[in-house]
């Protein structure tokens, strides 16, 4: 193990680790000391262990850790990616939780009227059921991804039945094999009102509780989500996402549940604090819903200090954050909007990062520990 994946914890917490085991067997993986490391390797449920001191060598997997404490733990995948091996071994040994990144967004599998591309998507939902990992489509309606088919000369006629007929097909199309869907992504603007986009100009603001009444006939099973990002502390974005889900809740639309995308700048001075994510959470739990961090990377290429300690400020951030949340009964899941920096829209929007828990080496990062003790905390 190199140095910089070395993960310094206490021995009350290695023996958590050992806790685990179990769960870890439930998945398919088992115990082994392996040239003096201990190590989390597919196979027999037979387990190795022995007397070490040497507790920063444990290693085990992020599903089995979250897994023991009711949570999943997931990563955004492509499907293209899965012809590597190391991208399709890691992310089925480390994650219970698979959202498509790209493959189920309006223009990549619906790019026609009369045109459905489902292979792509297909495959990453049978890689989740061959791994015992649940899937989060995403998202039914957003006002980016659109095809040039759906655009402003449609009247709202057209819109609706356009809408209707996508979410009724995709929905349909994977009933029983998704778990929870986004089913409305980003209706709230950056100044906290709704966001002007081609459904709201022509639908009217009634179109977020339409689509989600439209995902609850075709699938009554699935989990359904709204989905934002900079609401995932306090401020007035975050009041605004609560009062929209406190009015979907008080007129009984069919919503489960909230995604806090939390994308983060470590250099900014501005990103949530712990203690606000862990508080907002409790009221939006306090409205009967499931809480989740959806879409979490942290970008660390503008803070001003060498490359250890950049990775260490990426560790403490992941950390904190995961700490917080686990400790809010409503909180679900934590999703990574990608898992290797060798696949990460970062890179191609804001420049070269290593915003993820793995290098592009698949080796795991100070972020990765910092998640697992997160997992592993009190």
């Amino acid at each position: 193990m190199s140095q910089a994946s070395e993960t310094r914890i206490s021995r009350r917490t290695y023996l958590k680790y050992i806790t685990i085991a179990a769960a870890s067997v439930a998945v398919g993986y088992t115990l082994r000391d392996v040239a003096g490391r201990y190590v989390w390797i597919p196979g027999s449920p037979t387990t190795v262990m022995k007397t070490t001191t040497r507790a920063e060598t444990v290693s085990c997997p992020l599903r089995a850790v979250a897994a023991a404490s009711g949570l999943l733990v997931g990563a955004a995948a492509m499907s293209k990616p899965l012809a590597d091996s190391r991208y399709a071994s890691t992310l089925a040994r480390e994650f219970n939780f698979l959202t498509p990144e790209y493959e189920m967004k309006w223009e990549a599998i619906h790019p026609s009227a009369n045109r459905w591309n489902f292979d792509p998507a297909d495959k990453l939902v049978m890689f989740a059921s061959e791994h015992q990992m649940k899937v989060k489509g995403h998202p039914l309606i957003w006002h980016e991804s659109l095809p040039t088919w759906v655009n402003t000369n449609m009247s709202a006629d057209e819109l609706r039945r356009a809408m209707q007929e996508h979410v009724r097909t995709l929905v349909g199309h994977y009933r029983g094999r998704v778990h929870a869907w986004d089913v409305v992504n980003e209706a709230v603007d950056d100044n906290g009102g709704l966001r002007k986009s081609l459904f709201l100009d022509k639908l009217g603001d009634r179109y977020i509780d339409e689509a989600f009444q439209l995902a609850h006939e075709a699938d009554p099973d699935a989990l359904l989500f709204y989905n934002d990002y900079g609401a995932e502390g306090l401020g007035s974005k975050s009041d605004r996402v609560y009062e929209l889900l406190k009015k979907l809740v008080v007129d009984r639309v069919p919503i489960h549940g909230v995604g806090l995308q939390m994308h983060i700048n470590a250099a900014a001075a501005d990103y949530p604090r712990p203690e606000d994510v862990a508080a907002n959470i409790r009221r939006l739990a306090a409205l009967g819903l499931n809480v989740n961090i959806s879409e979490m990377d942290v970008r660390i290429r503008d803070v001003a200090v060498d490359l250890p300690e950049r990775l260490d400020v990426q560790r403490r951030v992941y950390h904190d954050i995961i700490a917080a949340c686990r400790r809010e009964e409503g909180f679900v899941a934590v999703t990574f909007w990608g898992f290797t920096d060798a696949h990460s829209w970062v890179n191609g929007s804001f420049g070269p990062d290593m915003p993820l828990l793995f290098d592009a080496n698949y080796q795991p990062k100070p972020a990765y520990w910092g998640v697992l003790d997160a997992l592993l905390s009190e």
